[in-house]
């Protein structure tokens, strides 16, 4: 996931065999179109303890903490402190994802496959960019 001020972007690798291509194709789809709508409570769970994980690493690091800053100025106009990311982490609950979700909904998707054959894409994938 890489973010900056008005976009999101998702990049999803999956190894997969010939034979099982459109499939894999379809469920990540399927997945990315209700990507944060059916969180599950462990699920946040363990993204909670990632992030927390990082801000440990961000802690014992000049270089991760000097990048976080960055990124915190030119994407809020502030630096939060590790304290006040904590906390936000911590306060985030199933709703505060699903209606986020809601809201920022993904629209358009650009897809690449790699193979012998030809995926379809179902109609389910602007691919007017690509």
């Amino acid at each position: 996931l890489n973010t900056l001020k008005d976009r999101a972007r998702v990049l999803c690798y999956a190894g997969t065999t010939n034979e099982r291509a459109q499939e894999t194709l379809d469920v990540t789809l399927n997945e990315l179109k209700n990507f944060g709508l059916d969180i599950t409570e462990n699920e946040l769970q363990r993204c909670k303890a990632r992030a927390k994980s990082s801000l440990i690493m961000q802690e014992e690091s000049t270089m991760a903490r000097a990048g976080s800053m960055v990124r915190d100025w030119f994407h809020l106009g502030e630096i939060k402190t590790l304290d006040e990311v904590r906390q936000k982490v911590d306060s985030l609950t199933i709703d505060d994802l699903t209606r986020y979700a809601e809201e920022h909904s993904a629209e358009k998707f650009q897809v690449l496959t790699i193979g012998p054959e030809p995926l379809d894409v179902h109609g389910e994938v602007d691919i007017s960019d690509l």
